[in-house]
């Protein structure tokens, strides 16, 4: 892996770089240590500072993670510095816009893209009209909100990522990276787990005044696990009956893996196969976090899998009715 910084290559100074991301966490970051020998005048530095451009090349001279520098670590004493880079991600998540949007997902994004000075990359298209009125919301909650909307609608489950280092696109999450993990060749380690602690299998559903006016149930569950209810407040121009449904929660399983060496084809919002027969990992996964760590001349994976491709659902807030007059 090649590290470049305002285009000088660090590459000989660096000594480990972990580069990852989680579904949950909307940015990619990347995470390196640079030598540093404050004794030796002739020890090069690496002369980086907050705000600079970072590029991590893979052998091939493709980059596959282009950010900023945020955070510097320094301690008294130790003979390393530790870099901290977000993609242009951040930026997104962070920068705040108030505007009546109405159109498409694919096409809200691209405004809220040109709004923030970021170049718009492939938009997954949906062909679905939305209505999203935003006031201070973030760009990415106005293009996420707007693309759960049209999800709820055909079905689909969408993911934004950067692309060719600064282009944010939406992706439909969950297709497949082309990573097969075996247990006699690239997978070094798994493990997985259930539980019950977040289980919910009946819902109430009450007017204003705490009357119940409906109910959702798993009555599988209840026979299985017991029951364990909740109640939901019905809310005007709300579903209810979608919501309570949202609520339902039964057993859930978690699942991780190890694999060497590391393949940069593996990253949240995509999908895994993996065959470990020990732990019954065997089939479709979805990557949902991932970290890929080069150190000492050598790579290696951790990825965190789910066994459903979810997305983060934001929902649009309709106007109260006092702004509305």
């Amino acid at each position: 892996m090649k590290l470049l910084v305002k285009d000088r290559d660090l590459s000989e100074l660096v000594e480990s770089i972990t580069w990852g991301g989680d579904s949950g966490q909307i940015s990619r970051k990347l995470e390196f240590t640079v030598a540093q020998n404050v004794l030796d005048k002739n020890f090069p530095a690496a002369a980086v500072n907050e705000g600079d451009q970072v590029l991590l090349q893979d052998p091939s001279g493709t980059c596959i993670f282009g950010g900023i520098i945020f955070d510097i670590d320094k301690t008294a004493g130790s003979n390393q510095i530790r870099y901290l880079a977000y993609d242009l991600l951040f930026y997104i998540n962070k920068s705040k816009i108030t505007k009546d949007y109405y159109g498409t997902p694919e096409d809200i994004a691209r405004d809220v893209c040109a709004a923030l000075g970021i170049s718009a990359g492939t938009m997954a298209a949906t062909g679905i009209t939305i209505t999203n009125p935003c006031v201070k919301k973030t760009g990415y909650q106005i293009i996420q909100s707007s693309y759960t909307a049209a999800a709820r609608q055909n079905g689909k489950v969408y993911q934004l990522v950067m692309e060719r280092v600064s282009q944010v696109s939406v992706i439909e999450k969950g297709q497949d990276s082309g990573v097969i993990l075996t247990g006699n060749a690239n997978l070094s380690g798994a493990s997985y787990k259930t539980t019950l602690k977040n289980l919910v299998n009946k819902v109430l559903i009450t007017d204003k005044k705490g009357a119940v006016i409906g109910t959702v149930e798993d009555l599988e569950s209840q026979a299985a696990y017991g029951t364990i209810q909740e109640i939901l407040q019905k809310e005007e121009d709300k579903e209810a009956e979608a919501e309570a449904k949202n609520m339902l929660k039964g057993s859930e399983p978690t699942a991780s893996v190890t694999g060497l060496p590391d393949d940069i084809r593996a990253v949240s919002g995509y999908a895994v196969l993996v065959q470990e027969h020990e732990t019954g990992l065997l089939g479709r996964f979805y990557i949902e976090s991932d970290s890929h760590t080069y150190a000492n001349g050598e790579s290696a994976m951790s990825l965190t899998l789910s066994f459903q491709n979810l997305m983060d659902e934001i929902e649009i807030e309709k106007p109260k009715k006092d702004e509305e007059k």
